[in-house]
């Protein structure tokens, strides 16, 4: 089941690769990459919260975490991430996303995925640029000071 979970994924970045007319995606105001809060205007790409920015609207949201259906409860969130989060959604079991007989089990799964997919965006919004960043830093430190560079300091 994971590996339909995982072409259906692939799919759905195929498409969204193809709306925006490339596979490299990025705001033209902030840099954003992620393809689910892009969109393409007015010969641009644009992320979600600038577009809401631009048209002076709050780019703050509620989100089901758990899936409407699940749980009434929401969160606020930022556009952007509402809108990832919301595309992580549809990587989730139809049954467990939909809950058509309310089943309590059901309930705690989707909180569970809820909690986790909103827990692997805030680890790789807040750190998943440090390694490529200290990986680059460790390659321009070695060309400027040699294999052992650490050990001048």
């Amino acid at each position: 089941m994971a590996s339909d979970e995982n072409a259906q994924r692939e799919i759905r970045r195929e498409r969204q690769s193809r709306r925006l007319g490339t596979r490299t995606p990025q705001c033209t105001s902030c840099g954003e990459t992620n393809r689910a809060a892009l969109s393409h205007k007015a010969e641009k790409i644009i992320c979600y919260e600038c577009d809401l920015k631009a048209s002076g609207r709050p780019t703050i949201e509620q989100h089901h975490f758990a899936g409407r259906r699940n749980d009434p409860l929401t969160v606020p969130i930022p556009g952007n991430d509402h809108r990832i989060l919301s595309d992580c959604q549809r990587d989730w079991p139809t049954d467990t996303l939909r809950n058509s007989s309310a089943s309590p089990l059901l309930t705690a799964a989707a909180s569970i995925r809820g909690f986790l997919d909103t827990l692997r965006l805030i680890i790789e919004r807040i750190l998943g640029w440090v390694p490529d960043f200290l990986e680059r830093l460790d390659s321009y430190l070695t060309s400027l000071n040699g294999e052992e560079w650490w050990t001048d300091l």
